[in-house]
C-alpha cells in the first residue's frame, strides 16, 4: 500500500489518505455502537435485565452519567490549562 501511495501524485495521495481516515473513523463508530449494544444486551433468563442484573434503563442512565462526567472533566482540564480566552 505504501509503495502504491508513493507512486500516486500528490492530489491522489491526499485523497486516498482522507478516504482511509474516513473509513477508519466510521469503523470506530460502528465498533463503539456494538460495544454499547453488547453492554446493554438483555439476558432472556434474567427477565428484562442486563447481564449486570440492572434494568436496561438503569444501565443507560449510568452510562450517560459516566459519559457526561468524562466530558466535564475534559472541559475542566481545558479551562485550567489556560487555552480559553477571557
Amino acid at each position: 500500500k505504501k509503495l502504491a501511495k508513493t507512486m500516486m501524485n500528490k492530489k491522489a495521495a491526499r485523497l486516498y489518505g482522507r478516504m482511509q481516515h474516513g473509513i477508519t473513523k466510521k469503523q470506530n463508530v460502528v465498533a463503539e455502537l456494538h460495544r454499547k449494544r453488547k453492554k446493554i444486551q438483555v439476558d432472556k433468563d434474567n427477565k428484562g435485565k442486563t447481564v449486570d442484573g440492572k434494568t436496561v434503563l438503569k444501565a443507560k442512565v449510568e452510562r450517560l452519567k459516566s459519559e457526561r462526567k468524562t466530558i466535564e472533566q475534559d472541559y475542566e482540564k481545558a479551562a485550567s490549562s489556560g487555552s480559553m480566552k477571557k
